[in-house]
């Protein structure tokens, strides 16, 4: 059951990510700041998906041990590879 509680939070991130992507269409997304537009449905899907993801590889760590910090990188991951391919997409129809 925590697995799917890493995966389901995981794309909740990834969809906080693309909903953050869809309302800065024509501005850059910073990486460690909000963006411009904030949009209250990304916050909220973001602190779910990583509340989601935290939770569910902390109830891992006592099967998987210290591998549960890469469950969480790993989960995490798809949505933080979206800032920089929305970054380059501007970059490249500028």
């Amino acid at each position: 059951m925590a697995w799917f509680g890493v995966v389901a939070g995981g794309v909740v991130f990834f969809l906080s990510l693309r909903v953050a992507s869809n309302a800065n269409a024509g501005r850059r997304l910073p990486y460690w700041r909000s963006p411009e537009v904030a949009s209250g449905a990304a916050i909220g899907l973001r602190v779910a998906g990583a509340f989601l993801v935290a939770l569910s590889a902390g109830l891992l760590a006592p099967t998987i041990g210290y591998w549960s910090v890469a469950v969480v990188a790993l989960a995490l991951l798809p949505g933080l590879v979206t800032i920089p391919l929305h970054n380059r997409r501007l970059a490249a129809g500028s």
